[in-house]
């Protein structure tokens, strides 16, 4: 089989390709605003004073959440979701929920380390400074140190949001439904036109990964405007 036949079927498939590579995207960046959400909870867990018993019980609970999470593979814990926690929702006539929270809950535990490092990094003085005008230490955190923190963890962030991006194939282990309509993911899709297709499979797989890699490099174009973005406001 020539090459010009592979290419004339990759094309002729394009369409399910794009819907299911539109479905991984869906998935990647629901999961990542839940996921910075839970990032930026339990970083400030993390960092409050430990000066009274709830502070605590909760600084332990946001240990053990991020040790079990980053000692885990995602795609157990999809499974985990899919089969156990969240298995009210697998049934639904639109289930991407199950994906989306299993993703965002995975994100969750990087993020927290991210956006805890970068709290670290920002000078102790600004938080005496907004302290001394009276500021609560919760108003300080999230007017000064946070917005100032985000700006220097927007490389790991982005690193983290390729990451999720790459790692939602995992998703096609599991059914997806939207509209009562069963869907797939862009490698799920691959998979199951490889399976009626054999000869193209491989075809298929490489067309996925030139998918994935042009997702991943829009992805850095879009990191490196922002960073230079940033750059100029300081400079300013």
């Amino acid at each position: 089989m020539s090459f010009s036949q592979h290419l004339q079927y990759i094309y002729s498939v394009r369409g399910l390709l794009l819907e299911g590579l539109g479905v991984s995207l869906i998935i990647a960046f629901a999961a990542v605003i839940i996921g910075f959400v839970i990032g930026v909870v339990l970083a400030m867990i993390k960092i409050a004073p430990k000066n009274n018993l709830f502070i605590k019980i909760l600084d332990k609970i946001a240990d053990l959440y991020i040790t079990v999470i980053r000692g885990t593979p995602m795609l157990v814990q999809l499974l985990i979701m899919y089969g156990v926690v969240l298995v009210a929702f697998k049934n639904n006539p639109t289930n991407l929920v199950v994906p989306i929270i299993s993703f965002g809950i995975n994100s969750g535990a990087y993020m927290a380390e991210i956006i805890r490092s970068g709290i670290n990094s920002v000078d102790k003085g600004q938080m005496e400074a907004g302290r001394s005008l009276g500021l609560s230490w919760s108003t300080t955190m999230f007017k000064i140190i946070i917005p100032q923190a985000i700006k220097t963890v927007i490389p790991t962030i982005f690193n983290e949001i390729i990451i999720l991006v790459k790692e939602t194939s995992v998703v096609c282990y599991i059914v997806l439904r939207i509209g009562g309509k069963q869907v797939w993911d862009l490698l799920g899709i691959a998979e199951k036109l490889g399976l009626n297709k054999p000869a193209y499979y491989m075809s298929l797989i490489f067309s996925v990964a030139i998918m994935y890699l042009v997702v991943v490099l829009i992805l850095t174009l879009v990191q490196k405007l922002i960073e230079r973005r940033l750059a100029k406001n300081e400079r300013t």
